[in-house]
């Protein structure tokens, strides 16, 4: 489900302005759709210090799962204040000690970082001397006599003068080269036309000068690698203080940018929820003349409490638009069905069900929700292990104590017996719910474009859907007539209708149906075009239809996997540690595949039938805090 956004325009006198940024900040939900004003120096230099500090150091947003999963949660940080000024003393009172601090130490390792690198670059530069042991400085002060020195890849020799070729390394050779000062020139062309690379001669003995740098190097990364340490722990024990400034302050920064001058006046657009105008109103007329009503693109999704946590699914193929319908609530549960049933275990969907409930309570916003996933995911993978009488791949009576009852609940037993009879009624199954979900999605788009275009939903969006599911019952009665065209004569279907009487009914209106939209399609486009859209339209009931097939072979995998790896039981008690990590890895690499698997059966089946998510979602400037909280007074 999904919520419109509207825009209003506020008029106040510009007196007035930090009262409308305080009251924006004390409503929260509102989105400042042009920003003219900059912010007062001092919330501007406090929230571009603390940027800069979070971008040096890396700071995380969030915690990782590791963290959640041991159990450190996050305390968010409260700020009040009767206005932004007294806000801001509390942010500094409190959190911002902590940029500066770190920052302190950031500097220290930078400074080392520098130093560091300018040693070893001075150690490249007298690498290729290394060995020469005389004090060179004397060359610099000939006078009749040219010393040059040269890096090559390859031996080179200057016949016009004195050369020498010393091997540095492979590949790299030192080119030492004397001459009378007139010939200067002349080396200079000769090392030109060869691609060699002049080296200053340094001073002082190299030899003496490597070792010593080397000294100071080895010393330095000591040093450094100290401070970075430290800048780590500092920084794992500061993140959430340097998170609560930077949400904070740029909180703060944001709403102080509101209001373009107009004479004595000040203009602000903002945005809010439609079912916020009310609320909006009754906060700013005092204060402000309101006007300019008009409806935003962007939109809320605003699902109940269990359905919300799918929004990153959905999120994933874009924000729903305008006039389209959010899928999430049908998302929260056909995925986890689908997952449940690629994944049949009793045990592995518990051991699921509880990290991902261990995620959820621990973790904050998107990390929330992908432990609700995985948690639903869990409890349909137990559901479908129950039915299926599967636990760790052994059979439920093996349970002591509960294993005769929960052996009553395990109506789908037969279908894990691999039979080629169950191999066939679970890929029959598995096809019917595919028809099912596609049917959806197509009677969805029907729905949608029914809001926006009423003569494309009746003549291009219905008949789709119409021949999708006629062809369904064609497809039937032809099994029904043992694979043969008879359809208007068999007598019986698989549905328990006869042929003739199915056949007399789908087979007319499917026609019909491709008629309009072939009636219809060519009105926009030429006859061929139209044809051809028709022929992948087909192609795509066919593939689309057949791609669910894989619920049932990744039910049949899960299965094979775990009587292969409880063959080893008769081991005795050396299979134990090969059950434990069999298990575990079978939850790790067959939960991602089905994962996958559940995703793509949803992206590429069932959302390309009516789904662009090319929407907006609506966010308000306190909407996503995660550390802190801001009061105002």
């Amino acid at each position: 489900m999904k919520e419109p956004t509207v825009i209003l325009t506020l008029a106040s006198d510009i007196q007035k302005r930090e009262e409308i940024s305080k009251r924006l900040l004390k409503f929260g939900r509102v989105k400042i759709i042009e920003k003219y004003a900059n912010a007062p120096q001092e919330i501007e230099e406090a929230a571009n210090f603390v940027i800069n500090v979070a971008e040096r150091a890396e700071i995380r947003p969030e915690l990782g799962y590791t963290e959640i999963i041991q159990g450190k949660t996050i305390k968010k940080f409260v700020f009040k204040g009767s206005n932004l000024n007294e806000i801001l003393n509390d942010v500094k009172q409190n959190v911002l000690g902590a940029a500066y601090k770190l920052n302190e130490k950031l500097q220290e390792l930078e400074k080392a970082e520098s130093e560091l690198t300018n040693l070893k670059n001075e150690y490249t530069k007298l690498l290729p001397f290394k060995g020469v042991s005389t004090d060179l400085t004397f060359i610099s002060n000939l006078k009749r006599f040219v010393v040059k020195f040269y890096l090559s890849k390859e031996p080179v020799t200057f016949e016009c003068c004195l050369s020498s070729v010393l091997e540095r390394g492979k590949d790299e050779y030192l080119i030492v080269v004397s001459a009378e000062a007139n010939k200067a020139r002349e080396i200079e062309q000769i090392a030109y036309s060869k691609g060699l690379v002049e080296l200053q001669p340094p001073s002082g003995s190299p030899e003496a000068n490597l070792k010593e740098i080397s000294k100071r190097i080895d010393d330095l990364q000591r040093n450094f690698l100290k401070l970075n340490e430290e800048v780590k722990e500092l920084k794992l024990s500061l993140e959430h203080e340097i998170n609560a400034a930077l949400e904070s302050l740029q909180v703060l920064k944001e709403v102080s940018e509101i209001g373009k001058p107009e004479g004595r006046f000040i203009i602000s657009k903002v945005e809010i929820l439609r079912s916020d105008i009310q609320r909006f109103y009754n906060n700013f007329k005092d204060i402000a003349i309101i006007g300019g009503l008009s409806d935003a693109d962007e939109v809320e999704l605003k699902n109940p409490m269990y359905m919300k946590n799918f929004d990153p699914l959905t999120e994933t193929q874009g924000i729903p638009g305008p006039y389209e319908i959010d899928p999430t609530p049908i998302i929260s549960i056909i995925f986890p069905f689908f997952f449940g049933f690629m994944f049949p275990d009793m045990g592995q969907g518990l051991v699921l069900f509880i990290l991902g409930f261990i995620i959820y309570m621990k973790g904050w916003k998107n990390k929330k929700k992908w432990g609700a996933m995985l948690a639903s995911f869990g409890a349909a993978a137990t559901i479908m292990g129950l039915l299926s009488g599967e636990v760790f791949g052994f059979y439920v009576s093996s349970i002591p104590i509960l294993g005769s009852f929960l052996e009553r609940l395990a109506v789908l037993r037969s279908f894990s017996s691999l039979s080629t009879e169950a191999i066939i009624t679970m890929l029959s199954v598995a096809i019917l719910i595919g028809i099912f979900h596609l049917t959806s999605g197509y009677f969805l788009d029907f729905k949608q474009t029914l809001r926006k275009d009423k003569e494309a939903a009746f003549f291009e969006k219905l008949p789709i859907l119409i021949a999708y599911i006629g062809a369904v019952f064609i497809g039937l009665s032809i099994i029904g007539s043992n694979y043969s065209f008879n359809l208007f004569t068999g007598r019986a279907a698989l549905i328990g209708v006869p042929n003739r009487i199915l056949s007399s009914i789908t087979v007319p209106v499917t026609a019909i149906s491709v008629f309009l939209f072939l009636f219809y399609t060519v009105k926009k486009e030429n006859p061929l075009d139209a044809s051809i859209q028709f022929m992948f339209i087909i192609i795509e009931f066919l593939a689309n239809t057949i791609s669910y097939s894989r619920l049932a072979i990744l039910f049949l995998v899960h299965i094979v996997l775990m009587k292969t790896l409880n063959e080893t039981v008769a081991m005795g008690a050396v299979s134990l540690p090969l059950l434990i990590f069999g298990n575990l890895g079978i939850m790790a690499l067959e939960g991602l595949i089905v994962y996958i698997q559940s995703l793509r059966l949803h992206v590429y089946e069932w959302f390309t039938k009516f789904y662009m998510g090319n929407g907006t979602r609506f966010k308000g400037i306190t909407d996503g805090l995660t550390h802190a909280l801001i009061y105002v007074l």
